[in-house]
């Protein structure tokens, strides 16, 4: 039994009401037997709502170590302005909070690892083969976001001659206009996604709309992979560690934790 003097892991994510849409409640199940103290999640747009799981937290004694995890592939309003003020409205601005998923020390080689997995599958060669990476994107883009980019040109100088492009489920470039973006004959998507909910589900295969004859490759969205809960946990226990060590000796500075790794 766990108690206040524990590590809590929070994890938070966007939130649905569609069925199959709780990645945060996924994945908190998957790193509680790994993880040294309690497990929670909360929902910035859903139920469990952040804010009244922070304040249960706070209440139970639970939040004196606390380590935030954002399920987000960007650092956008939410990550950036939204968690730190709910934090802050809870009185826990010295929570350890974790970069976003794509920042995650170690992120762009599992990414690669996945990939190579399929094109193995597949007996498809790089050469011949395009990677279009599927992030949920926003209404307003006109063009991807400066981070998936900087992702995307990291994976094709990881996998030689591999052709990376990135396709947003909303805003520009648009996922239904990959057939513009790319000759090659084999084409693999990957979903940027934390679960696997109705935008993994349907909103995908029905913007690839794939025909029989083309060579499509679907992989699972990147928050329901095995290998994420392992690099979170890892992650997390560095911050908390190095909470402690702060609260021992002040001068030790916090290291910029988002590695694009």
């Amino acid at each position: 039994m766990f108690g206040p003097l524990d590590p809590t892991l929070l994890m938070v994510a966007h939130g649905t009401s569609v069925a199959g849409g709780e990645p945060a409640r996924w994945l908190a199940d998957c790193v509680r037997s790994s993880w040294n103290g309690p497990v929670h999640f909360g929902y910035m747009r859903s139920t469990p709502g952040l804010a009244p799981v922070l304040e249960g937290l706070c209440e139970t004694g639970l939040a004196h170590r606390l380590v935030v995890m954002p399920l987000f592939f960007s650092t956008g309003y939410l990550v950036q302005t939204e968690l730190p003020q709910r934090l802050h409205e809870a009185g826990l601005e010295d929570a350890g909070v974790l970069p976003p998923v794509i920042g995650l020390e170690g992120f762009k080689v599992m990414m690669v690892g996945q990939i190579r997995a399929v094109l193995n599958r597949q007996g498809w060669l790089a050469g011949d083969s395009t990677v279009f990476l599927v992030p949920h994107g926003l209404k307003t883009l006109t063009e991807p976001l400066p981070e998936t980019v900087v992702l995307a040109k990291a994976l094709g100088s990881m996998i030689p001659e591999i052709d990376v492009q990135i396709t947003n489920i909303e805003g520009q470039p648009s996922l239904t206009h990959w057939r513009t973006m790319s000759r090659r004959k084999q084409a693999v998507f990957l979903p940027m996604l934390a679960g696997g909910g109705v935008h993994a589900r349907d909103d995908v295969p029905e913007m690839i709309a794939a025909h029989d004859d083309e060579a499509v490759q679907v992989m699972k969205p990147v928050g329901t992979w095995a290998e994420l809960p392992g690099l979170i946990v890892k992650q997390a226990q560095a911050i908390d560690d190095l909470a402690l060590r702060r609260k021992t000796s002040p001068h030790i500075h916090a290291p910029i934790l988002s590695h694009m790794g």
